[in-house]
């Protein structure tokens, strides 16, 4: 009563009395709400072994569940590595070195062993033709640039006069068939 006097110094003695009884009615059906001490230990109790069969439960279940990922983890990476490993083969028998697909490599890799030896092979296929393409353009570059040999008939004979003579004469023969025809009468 004093400290609501102490508060509001203006107040009847009848509205101290019904702040009071409104703040007893307050705290009477709080302490109705909240459980017996018996009741509310057995309560905690009942929660306590739940959780721990509840944890219990779920750390097993979360250990299979981890266990179970690591494996399917551990059987990627194995699928990954040996379909590097036959990537590799089929570039080094494609005439690839190390140094030339290891920019790539990664990228062709999967766990679909089918689907990284069909990329390898696509990968093989087209470096080799872009390979023969630039040896033949290179050839073809270095004889454009070879001048022709001099010093004559490159390697064969000087031919005599007669030998030039006779093959004169047997071309004249071959261009015609009448013109042999009446070479042959006049003799």
């Amino acid at each position: 009563r004093e400290d609501i006097k102490n508060q509001f110094p203006d107040a009847t003695e009848e509205q101290i009395t019904a702040i009071l009884n409104i703040n007893g009615d307050d705290v009477k059906a709080w302490k109705d709400k909240i459980p017996k001490k018996a009741d509310f230990e057995e309560l905690t109790r009942k929660a306590a072994e739940y959780d721990k069969l509840q944890e219990a439960d779920l750390t097993d279940a979360e250990k299979i569940q981890k266990a179970l990922q690591d494996a399917e983890s551990a059987k990627t990476d194995y699928a990954k590595k040996s379909n590097r490993l036959d990537a590799e083969k089929i570039l080094v028998a494609a005439g690839l070195t190390e140094e030339d697909y290891k920019d790539l490599i990664d990228g062709i890799i999967s766990d679909d062993a089918e689907k990284t030896k069909s990329m390898a092979t696509g990968l093989a296929t087209m470096v080799t033709k872009q390979k023969e393409a630039a040896i033949q353009k290179t050839k073809e570059e270095l004889m454009d640039g070879t001048p022709a040999p001099s010093g004559g008939s490159g390697g064969a004979e000087e031919k005599s006069e007669d030998v030039k003579f006779a093959e004169e004469v047997a071309g004249t023969f071959s261009a015609s068939e009448e013109a042999s025809k009446s070479v042959f009468e006049i003799y």
